[in-house]
C-alpha cells in the first residue's frame, strides 16, 4: 500500500500545480476543447471542478503526510479524498463527454485514466483495510 500512497501523493502534487495554473490562466489546459470551443456553461463547470480538485488535492497531500506519520486520522481522511478524487473523475468525464470534447480527442481524454489506475487500487485497498479494522473494533 505504501507505493500506492506515494503514487497518490505525486499525482495530487501534480494536480495542485495543474489546477492552480488552470485557475490562474484560463488559456492553460491539458485537454483539448470541443471542435466549436468551450461554451460559457462548460467553462464555468470546469472552473468549479478545478476549484474542488485543487482543494481535494491539498487535503490528499495531508492524507499522505498522515499516512507516513501513522496519524490516527489518515484512514478516514484517505477514504474521503480518494472518494472525492474518483467522483471528480466521473463528473469531469461526464462534462467533457457531454460537451463533445471527446470527438477527435478520444486518446487525450482516455490518457487521463492511466495514472488513475493506482489511485483506484489504493481506494480499494484502503477501503478493505478500513472495513477490516472496523470489524476488529
Amino acid at each position: 500500500m505504501k507505493l500506492l500512497v506515494i503514487w497518490y501523493g505525486l499525482y495530487q502534487a501534480v494536480h495542485v500545480g495543474v489546477n492552480a495554473l488552470y485557475l490562474l490562466n484560463s488559456n492553460f489546459t491539458l485537454f483539448p476543447p470541443p471542435l466549436d470551443g468551450w461554451s460559457l456553461q462548460a467553462a464555468q463547470f470546469l472552473n468549479g471542478l478545478a476549484v474542488v480538485g485543487l482543494l481535494n488535492a491539498l487535503v490528499a497531500l495531508l492524507f499522505v503526510y498522515g499516512y507516513f506519520r501513522k496519524a490516527r486520522w489518515y484512514g478516514w481522511l484517505g477514504t474521503v479524498t480518494l472518494s472525492v478524487s474518483l467522483c471528480l473523475l466521473a463528473v469531469f468525464t461526464y462534462g467533457t463527454f457531454a460537451s463533445g470534447a471527446w470527438i477527435g480527442n478520444t486518446f487525450a481524454y482516455l490518457s487521463l485514466y492511466v495514472p488513475l489506475v493506482p489511485v483506484a487500487l489504493l481506494f480499494i485497498a484502503l477501503s478493505a483495510f478500513a472495513a477490516r479494522a472496523s470489524l476488529e473494533d
